[in-house]
């Protein structure tokens, strides 16, 4: 093998930070102009999310606060998206990237979401100096989100390497794992225990990661082996 591509949220770093990061982002700002308890709105907000998922977390919390306008919604989304995250990658993350580059793997990076927000959690994360390439999808269009193969393929062509010789590691049965399949990479899945209760009860093998590990620090010898091999 010759490149390695990872996912970024739950992967690399836990995503529940980065929301409770955008969450007291928002009571603070809340906490300053309305006299709320900034403990208090993060409680509140965390509430929701449990209860109702994400769409309408703002939207139930200023309704709750009896403050609820259009506009004030669009605010704290605002403020949400564009704040500097205050996350960390997992334990395991920088000894794995680190020591895929002492062993000459080249590294790239392939995450959706929203391209502003992603790249903010980059550069909290202080991920740029360690990739040769970073793949934001969504810079790409929305249509080349995952499970879209453009992207993978972008990354592979910027890498120099063909599919075979390359892995893909993520978190997400549902998305990750069925573009990098289809075109002939490895593909090795962390679970982090980290996916919502909402995930589908079976998963077509197709989408399915050919190796399932608990953690990073586990994909290197399967990386190895393989490349031993080949």
């Amino acid at each position: 093998m010759k490149a390695v591509l990872f996912d970024l949220d739950n992967t690399l770093y836990s995503e529940i930070e980065f929301v409770k990061s955008g969450f007291r982002a928002v009571a603070r700002y809340l906490s300053s102009t309305y006299n709320f308890n900034a403990d208090f709105l993060f409680t509140q907000m965390f509430d929701i999310l449990q209860r109702d998922g994400r769409g309408k977390v703002f939207d139930s919390l200023l309704y709750n606060l009896d403050i609820y306008t259009e506009e004030r919604v669009k605010l704290l989304v605002y403020l949400y998206r564009s704040h500097r995250p205050n996350i960390y990658l997992y334990n395991d993350a920088l000894l794995t990237l680190n020591q895929m580059k002492h062993h000459d793997l080249r590294l790239g990076l392939v995450t959706d979401g929203m391209a502003s927000v992603q790249r903010n959690k980059l550069a909290a994360l202080s991920l740029e100096s360690l990739f040769d390439i970073i793949i934001c999808t969504d810079e790409l269009g929305r249509e080349c989100w995952k499970p879209s193969t453009v992207p993978y393929k972008i990354a592979l062509d910027l890498l120099q390497v063909s599919p075979l010789e390359a892995v893909y590691v993520g978190d997400d049965p549902t998305k990750d794992f069925l573009a990098p399949n289809s075109i002939g990479m490895l593909t090795i899945q962390v679970n982090r225990q980290t996916l919502p209760n909402s995930m589908p009860d079976t998963i077509p093998e197709t989408a399915n990661a050919r190796f399932v590990v608990n953690g990073l620090g586990e994909i290197f010898s399967i990386i190895r082996g393989n490349y031993d091999a080949s």
